[in-house]
């Protein structure tokens, strides 16, 4: 009986485990194929965890109605995306304008490798000056490619800024979650909070950085670190050394100052990403680094750099819905790198063997032994009862007689 049950309870699982897994990738197939919907929507979702804040102080502290208060906060959050995108024209177009500084200081660079390395010049020397001819007409295509992404940034702006729209007036402040809406509200908004302030920060300096040592495109740079930020692990490395090309040709950068933009952005990102941001997120998330990167991968793959912005609040929301449930809960303990409790979970039971008994059949063992031993003794007592009941009956008591006088 115990074995048929634990083949029964094994089968069950893999039964359970086999069904995520196929209710995991059709959920990938519908993520992807509905990402035109759900990108606009879920940034909506995270940039209203982002206002929400600024709309309850405003009206806690200014005591505002709460449409003036969003009202107020949206139009706030308009003015500073105006203002940046703004000052990424005016970025661009200094790089228009620059571009034939930076072929003539690419020369320059290509010349001085030649005459130290003669032996490149032969292998190489060809290939450069078709790269260089080309040059001009790589900054057209990449600026056309930028405006095609803007006017796209645009688009699904507007789509996102409804749906925060909607979703703040529709909101009240003194509404509380409980049970799973409230795990999930106060760890993605912990998280996009401490994550959004320490990215500013970091963006800010090495924008600041950058332009005290006179590199073009640093806002552009520091709007980048911002962003960038947000990617885990990967993130932080790519905001460091995207400025190189820009300092390696142009013309005007010293090599202290070239190395200076190089190394103190390094330094910062560093300190911001490895000091400030453990001690002030700490183990919120519960996530293992495997993880992490395994979810950056998948969601870049399914929605591009957007996956990549929000692969870790995501995967975060995942794994506190699967920590509810009994069957789901491996699942839980996998993205929290947990594996004793995984193997735990689909440890095969272990029913003990009955031990064997000289004299007694295999299949009276154990505790049934007992059992049959305490009945027949009961029987035993029972009957003994009943004949010394029966003996009392038939015994007559014995008459004294009185001596005759």
């Amino acid at each position: 009986m115990s074995s048929r049950r634990e083949n029964w309870e094994l089968e069950r699982r893999l039964q359970t485990a086999c069904l995520l897994i196929i209710t995991a990738i059709l959920c990938a197939i519908a993520a992807y194929w509905m990402r035109t919907v759900l990108i606009p929507f879920v940034l909506s979702f995270f940039v209203f965890q982002l206002l929400a804040p600024l709309v309850k102080f405003l009206e806690k502290k200014a005591r505002l109605p709460h449409a003036l208060a969003v009202t107020l906060t949206l139009a706030i959050v308009g003015s500073v995306v105006v203002y940046t995108s703004s000052i990424v024209t005016n970025s661009v177009g200094q790089l228009l304008n620059s571009s034939d500084a930076y072929a003539a200081r690419l020369d320059q660079i290509l010349e001085k490798i030649w005459a130290e390395h003669p032996s490149f010049e032969d292998r190489f020397k060809t290939l450069a000056q078709q790269q260089l001819e080309k040059f001009s007409e790589g900054v057209g295509s990449f600026l056309a490619a930028l405006t095609n992404s803007v006017v796209y940034l645009i688009s699904q702006s507007t789509v996102v800024f409804l749906f925060v729209m909607f979703l703040l007036f529709g909101s009240r402040t003194d509404e509380e979650h409980t049970g799973v809406l409230a795990a999930i509200d106060r760890q993605v908004k912990n998280y996009i909070q401490v994550k959004s302030a320490l990215s500013m920060t970091t963006g800010l300096v090495v924008g600041f950085i950058l332009h005290v040592l006179g590199v073009d495109l640093a806002v552009i740079f520091g709007l980048l670190a911002v962003l960038l930020n947000f990617i885990p692990n990967v993130g932080s490395i790519l905001a460091t050394l995207l400025p190189i090309p820009v300092i390696l040709v142009q013309p005007d950068v010293t090599t202290a100052e070239a190395v200076l933009a190089i190394v103190l952005p390094g330094i910062i990102q560093f300190v911001i990403g490895n000091i400030l941001e453990p001690k002030l997120l700490g183990d919120s998330l519960d996530l293992s680094p495997v993880t992490i990167l395994f979810s950056l991968t998948v969601w870049t793959a399914l929605w591009g750099g957007v996956g990549a912005l929000l692969a870790v609040p995501m995967t975060s929301i995942i794994q506190i819905l699967a920590e509810q449930l009994e069957f789901t809960r491996p699942i839980a303990a996998l993205l929290r790198g947990d594996f004793l409790q995984l193997i735990g979970s689909y440890k095969k039971l272990e029913v003990p063997k009955p031990k064997k008994t000289k004299g007694i059949p295999s299949e009276l063992g154990g505790t049934g032994i007992d059992d049959l031993y305490r009945d027949i003794k009961k029987v035993e007592k029972k009957h003994s009862g009943l004949e010394n009941e029966n003996r009392a009956d038939t015994e007559e008591p014995t008459e004294q007689t009185e001596p005759s006088l």
